[in-house]
Protein backbone atom coordinates (compact mmCIF):
# COMPACT_ATOMS: atom_id res chain seq x y z
CA UNK A 1 0.00 0.00 0.00
CA UNK A 2 1.52 3.70 -1.00
CA UNK A 3 2.11 5.68 2.04
CA UNK A 4 0.19 8.95 2.14
CA UNK A 5 2.31 11.95 0.99
CA UNK A 6 2.18 15.03 3.18
CA UNK A 7 2.67 18.23 1.80
CA UNK A 8 6.32 19.37 2.18
CA UNK A 9 5.20 22.75 2.88
CA UNK A 10 2.79 21.75 5.74
CA UNK A 11 4.96 20.02 7.67
CA UNK A 12 6.57 23.85 8.64
CA UNK A 13 3.27 25.03 9.39
CA UNK A 14 3.50 23.71 13.22
CA UNK A 15 2.82 26.42 16.10
CA UNK A 16 6.53 27.55 16.76
CA UNK A 17 7.85 26.37 20.17
CA UNK A 18 9.16 29.57 22.84
CA UNK A 19 12.84 28.34 21.89
CA UNK A 20 12.11 28.60 18.17
CA UNK A 21 10.04 31.86 18.36
CA UNK A 22 13.37 33.28 20.08
CA UNK A 23 15.36 32.02 17.54
CA UNK A 24 13.57 33.35 14.85
CA UNK A 25 13.50 36.75 16.46
CA UNK A 26 17.67 36.63 16.66
CA UNK A 27 17.44 35.55 13.10
CA UNK A 28 15.34 38.54 11.78
CA UNK A 29 17.40 41.06 14.28
CA UNK A 30 20.19 39.83 12.36
CA UNK A 31 18.95 40.10 8.85
CA UNK A 32 17.60 43.72 9.48
CA UNK A 33 21.11 44.41 10.67
CA UNK A 34 22.90 43.04 7.58
CA UNK A 35 20.24 45.29 5.26
CA UNK A 36 20.04 42.55 2.39
CA UNK A 37 23.24 41.09 2.73
CA UNK A 38 24.12 37.20 3.72
CA UNK A 39 24.70 37.09 7.50
CA UNK A 40 26.43 34.87 9.88
CA UNK A 41 24.31 33.06 12.67
CA UNK A 42 27.17 31.96 15.49
CA UNK A 43 25.34 29.27 18.36
CA UNK A 44 28.68 27.68 19.29
CA UNK A 45 29.98 25.35 18.05
CA UNK A 46 28.21 25.73 15.04
CA UNK A 47 28.25 28.56 12.65
CA UNK A 48 25.40 29.23 9.69
CA UNK A 49 25.48 32.00 6.76
CA UNK A 50 21.80 32.76 5.92
CA UNK A 51 20.68 34.19 2.96
CA UNK A 52 17.16 35.33 4.74
CA UNK A 53 15.74 34.41 8.00
CA UNK A 54 13.93 31.92 5.92
CA UNK A 55 17.52 30.65 3.79
CA UNK A 56 19.95 29.08 5.70
CA UNK A 57 22.54 28.60 3.21
CA UNK A 58 25.38 27.07 5.06
CA UNK A 59 26.48 25.46 8.36
CA UNK A 60 30.28 24.24 10.13
CA UNK A 61 31.46 23.24 13.01
CA UNK A 62 33.74 26.14 14.39
CA UNK A 63 36.16 23.18 15.51
CA UNK A 64 35.85 20.97 12.79
CA UNK A 65 35.52 23.29 9.79
CA UNK A 66 36.42 20.48 6.89
CA UNK A 67 33.59 18.21 7.72
CA UNK A 68 30.26 18.09 5.56
CA UNK A 69 27.91 18.44 8.57
CA UNK A 70 24.93 18.43 6.55
CA UNK A 71 23.62 14.56 5.28
CA UNK A 72 23.21 16.55 1.39
CA UNK A 73 26.53 17.06 1.41
CA UNK A 74 27.59 13.84 2.15
CA UNK A 75 25.91 12.68 -0.40
CA UNK A 76 26.92 14.68 -3.00
CA UNK A 77 30.51 13.75 -2.49
CA UNK A 78 29.05 10.12 -4.16
CA UNK A 79 30.92 11.02 -7.26
CA UNK A 80 34.17 9.67 -5.97
CA UNK A 81 31.82 6.27 -6.46
CA UNK A 82 32.53 6.94 -9.81
CA UNK A 83 36.03 8.21 -9.95
CA UNK A 84 37.78 8.32 -6.83
CA UNK A 85 41.24 10.12 -7.74
CA UNK A 86 39.06 13.28 -9.84
CA UNK A 87 41.89 15.70 -11.21
CA UNK A 88 39.30 18.85 -11.34
CA UNK A 89 36.33 19.74 -9.23
CA UNK A 90 33.85 22.69 -10.73
CA UNK A 91 31.46 24.14 -8.19
CA UNK A 92 28.79 26.05 -9.36
CA UNK A 93 27.88 28.16 -5.77
CA UNK A 94 30.29 28.51 -3.15
CA UNK A 95 28.04 29.28 -0.58
CA UNK A 96 30.00 28.68 3.06
CA UNK A 97 32.29 26.66 0.80
CA UNK A 98 31.58 23.19 2.99
CA UNK A 99 32.54 21.02 -0.32
CA UNK A 100 35.39 23.13 -1.31
CA UNK A 101 37.01 22.97 2.15
CA UNK A 102 35.91 18.89 2.40
CA UNK A 103 37.66 18.59 -1.47
CA UNK A 104 40.63 20.78 -0.45
CA UNK A 105 41.33 18.78 2.29
CA UNK A 106 40.98 15.04 1.37
CA UNK A 107 42.10 15.15 -2.38
CA UNK A 108 45.06 16.69 -2.06
CA UNK A 109 45.99 15.93 -6.24
CA UNK A 110 42.62 17.76 -7.40
CA UNK A 111 42.21 21.46 -8.59
CA UNK A 112 39.25 23.11 -7.15
CA UNK A 113 37.24 26.03 -9.07
CA UNK A 114 34.27 27.77 -7.25
CA UNK A 115 31.95 30.06 -9.20
CA UNK A 116 29.68 32.13 -7.27
CA UNK A 117 27.76 34.97 -8.33
CA UNK A 118 27.09 37.15 -4.67
CA UNK A 119 30.28 38.87 -3.94
CA UNK A 120 28.87 39.17 -0.54
CA UNK A 121 29.50 35.31 0.26
CA UNK A 122 32.37 35.34 -1.41
CA UNK A 123 33.66 38.12 1.16
CA UNK A 124 32.76 35.75 4.28
CA UNK A 125 35.17 33.02 2.97
CA UNK A 126 37.32 33.71 6.13
CA UNK A 127 34.43 33.62 8.33
CA UNK A 128 34.03 30.09 6.94
CA UNK A 129 37.55 29.46 7.17
CA UNK A 130 37.78 28.72 3.16
CA UNK A 131 41.69 28.22 2.27
CA UNK A 132 43.45 31.51 0.48
CA UNK A 133 43.33 31.11 -3.64
CA UNK A 134 47.05 28.94 -4.58
CA UNK A 135 47.43 26.58 -7.44
CA UNK A 136 45.10 24.11 -6.43
CA UNK A 137 42.24 27.01 -5.33
CA UNK A 138 40.27 29.26 -7.29
CA UNK A 139 37.13 31.40 -6.40
CA UNK A 140 35.84 33.23 -9.24
CA UNK A 141 33.35 36.22 -8.84
CA UNK A 142 31.33 35.29 -12.18
CA UNK A 143 27.46 34.68 -13.02
CA UNK A 144 28.00 31.02 -13.71
CA UNK A 145 25.42 30.72 -16.88
CA UNK A 146 28.15 33.47 -18.83
CA UNK A 147 31.13 31.53 -17.40
CA UNK A 148 30.98 28.40 -17.85
CA UNK A 149 30.35 28.27 -21.90
CA UNK A 150 34.16 30.15 -22.24
CA UNK A 151 35.75 27.36 -20.24
CA UNK A 152 37.51 24.37 -21.40
CA UNK A 153 37.06 22.30 -17.98
CA UNK A 154 37.83 19.09 -18.65
CA UNK A 155 36.04 18.46 -15.40
CA UNK A 156 35.49 15.23 -13.36
CA UNK A 157 32.59 16.77 -11.53
CA UNK A 158 30.44 19.26 -11.47
CA UNK A 159 28.87 20.20 -8.44
CA UNK A 160 25.78 22.11 -8.86
CA UNK A 161 24.85 23.71 -5.49
CA UNK A 162 23.33 27.19 -6.20
CA UNK A 163 20.66 29.22 -4.78
CA UNK A 164 18.76 32.27 -4.04
CA UNK A 165 16.50 33.94 -1.55
CA UNK A 166 13.56 32.43 -4.05
CA UNK A 167 15.07 29.23 -4.55
CA UNK A 168 16.59 26.90 -7.22
CA UNK A 169 17.97 29.47 -9.58
CA UNK A 170 15.87 28.94 -12.77
CA UNK A 171 19.06 29.71 -15.57
CA UNK A 172 20.88 27.07 -14.22
CA UNK A 173 18.60 24.66 -14.01
CA UNK A 174 17.56 25.00 -17.98
CA UNK A 175 18.70 22.62 -21.04
CA UNK A 176 20.55 25.09 -22.17
CA UNK A 177 22.45 25.07 -18.83
CA UNK A 178 22.85 21.61 -18.93
CA UNK A 179 24.16 21.16 -22.05
CA UNK A 180 26.98 23.27 -21.46
CA UNK A 181 27.74 21.42 -18.08
CA UNK A 182 27.94 17.91 -20.49
CA UNK A 183 30.29 20.24 -22.28
CA UNK A 184 32.70 20.97 -19.61
CA UNK A 185 32.46 17.27 -18.05
CA UNK A 186 35.33 14.90 -19.16
CA UNK A 187 34.20 11.52 -20.64
CA UNK A 188 33.99 9.91 -16.96
CA UNK A 189 32.62 12.88 -15.89
CA UNK A 190 29.59 13.65 -13.34
CA UNK A 191 27.42 16.21 -12.85
CA UNK A 192 25.90 16.46 -8.90
CA UNK A 193 23.06 18.28 -8.46
CA UNK A 194 21.28 19.81 -4.87
CA UNK A 195 17.58 20.07 -5.72
CA UNK A 196 14.58 20.84 -3.26
CA UNK A 197 11.21 21.68 -4.57
CA UNK A 198 7.73 19.66 -5.30
CA UNK A 199 7.90 16.70 -7.52
CA UNK A 200 6.27 18.60 -10.07
CA UNK A 201 8.84 21.10 -10.27
CA UNK A 202 11.86 18.51 -10.14
CA UNK A 203 10.38 16.30 -12.07
CA UNK A 204 11.03 18.60 -15.50
CA UNK A 205 14.27 18.99 -14.58
CA UNK A 206 15.45 15.08 -14.10
CA UNK A 207 13.36 14.79 -17.68
CA UNK A 208 15.89 17.64 -19.35
CA UNK A 209 19.05 15.85 -17.61
CA UNK A 210 17.75 12.33 -19.06
CA UNK A 211 17.53 14.03 -22.21
CA UNK A 212 20.84 15.55 -21.81
CA UNK A 213 22.86 12.43 -20.41
CA UNK A 214 21.34 9.43 -22.29
CA UNK A 215 19.25 8.66 -19.37
CA UNK A 216 22.32 7.76 -17.20
CA UNK A 217 21.11 10.04 -14.54
CA UNK A 218 20.19 8.40 -10.48
CA UNK A 219 18.72 10.37 -8.21
CA UNK A 220 18.56 10.20 -4.25
CA UNK A 221 17.10 11.57 -0.77
CA UNK A 222 18.96 13.32 1.36
CA UNK A 223 18.89 10.83 4.80
CA UNK A 224 18.20 13.78 7.07
CA UNK A 225 16.38 16.41 4.83
CA UNK A 226 14.02 16.62 1.74
CA UNK A 227 17.04 17.61 -0.41
CA UNK A 228 17.15 15.38 -3.70
CA UNK A 229 20.92 14.43 -4.91
CA UNK A 230 21.20 13.77 -8.45
CA UNK A 231 23.96 12.34 -10.40
CA UNK A 232 24.13 12.20 -14.36
CA UNK A 233 26.89 10.52 -15.64
CA UNK A 234 28.44 11.59 -19.22
CA UNK A 235 29.64 8.00 -20.02
CA UNK A 236 27.55 6.17 -21.05
CA UNK A 237 29.22 2.41 -19.71
CA UNK A 238 28.50 4.03 -15.97
CA UNK A 239 25.59 3.22 -14.14
CA UNK A 240 25.65 4.38 -10.27
CA UNK A 241 23.36 1.74 -9.46
CA UNK A 242 25.62 -0.62 -10.79
CA UNK A 243 28.27 0.50 -8.00
CA UNK A 244 28.84 -2.39 -5.47
CA UNK A 245 27.82 -1.62 -1.49
CA UNK A 246 31.23 -2.87 -0.45
CA UNK A 247 33.18 0.16 -2.82
CA UNK A 248 30.39 2.55 -1.43
CA UNK A 249 31.52 1.44 1.84
CA UNK A 250 35.24 1.64 1.28
CA UNK A 251 34.66 5.17 0.07
CA UNK A 252 32.67 6.09 3.04
CA UNK A 253 35.41 5.09 5.43
CA UNK A 254 38.52 6.52 3.90
CA UNK A 255 36.59 9.70 3.58
CA UNK A 256 34.62 9.69 6.80
CA UNK A 257 31.90 11.39 4.62
CA UNK A 258 29.33 10.00 7.64
CA UNK A 259 27.08 8.80 4.57
CA UNK A 260 25.67 5.16 5.57
CA UNK A 261 26.82 2.60 2.96
CA UNK A 262 23.29 0.92 3.01
CA UNK A 263 21.75 4.01 2.02
CA UNK A 264 23.25 3.91 -1.31
CA UNK A 265 21.61 0.66 -2.55
CA UNK A 266 18.63 1.13 -0.90
CA UNK A 267 17.44 4.69 -1.60
CA UNK A 268 19.04 5.01 -5.38
CA UNK A 269 16.32 5.41 -7.85
CA UNK A 270 16.01 5.61 -11.99
CA UNK A 271 13.32 5.19 -14.22
CA UNK A 272 12.94 3.32 -17.29
CA UNK A 273 10.57 4.72 -19.87
CA UNK A 274 10.61 2.46 -22.62
CA UNK A 275 8.68 3.66 -26.13
CA UNK A 276 7.62 6.81 -24.66
CA UNK A 277 9.12 10.10 -24.78
CA UNK A 278 7.05 11.67 -22.10
CA UNK A 279 9.11 10.53 -18.90
CA UNK A 280 7.53 13.78 -16.75
CA UNK A 281 4.58 11.59 -15.37
CA UNK A 282 6.42 8.61 -13.99
CA UNK A 283 8.93 10.84 -12.61
CA UNK A 284 6.77 12.75 -10.62
CA UNK A 285 4.55 9.48 -9.05
CA UNK A 286 8.80 7.94 -8.54
CA UNK A 287 9.51 11.70 -6.61
CA UNK A 288 6.35 11.29 -4.50
CA UNK A 289 7.20 8.13 -3.53
CA UNK A 290 10.47 9.26 -2.20
CA UNK A 291 10.07 12.89 -1.23
CA UNK A 292 7.00 11.66 1.77
CA UNK A 293 6.77 12.44 5.56
CA UNK A 294 9.94 11.39 7.05
CA UNK A 295 10.64 10.99 10.65
CA UNK A 296 14.49 11.56 10.16
CA UNK A 297 13.86 14.85 9.05
CA UNK A 298 14.43 17.83 11.53
CA UNK A 299 11.20 20.09 11.73
CA UNK A 300 12.39 22.59 13.79
CA UNK A 301 15.74 24.88 14.51
CA UNK A 302 16.33 23.14 17.88
CA UNK A 303 15.82 19.36 16.25
CA UNK A 304 18.14 20.19 13.33
CA UNK A 305 21.31 21.26 15.54
CA UNK A 306 20.45 18.98 17.82
CA UNK A 307 20.37 16.39 14.94
CA UNK A 308 24.02 18.07 13.26
CA UNK A 309 25.97 17.50 16.67
CA UNK A 310 24.86 13.78 17.31
CA UNK A 311 25.74 12.53 13.71
CA UNK A 312 29.11 14.79 13.62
Amino acid sequence: MAIARRSLSRLFLNKPTAEEAAHQTRLKALAEAAAGKPFVLDDAPLRMMYLTPDCMQSAMRIDQPHQLLCAYSRAMMGFLLFNPHPKHVVLIGLGGGSLVKYCYQHLPDCRITAIEINSDVIAMRQQFMIPDDDERLSIIHADAVEWLPRQRCDADVIFLDAYDTHGLVPALNSAEFYANCHHQLNQRGVLVANVWGKPSVIAPMLSSLRRQFAKQVSWMKSYDSYNLIVYACKNQSIEMTDVPGSHAKQIGVKLNTGLPSEHWSANLHSVKVPGREDDIPVLVANLRSILISDPNVPQNYADWRSHVLQSS
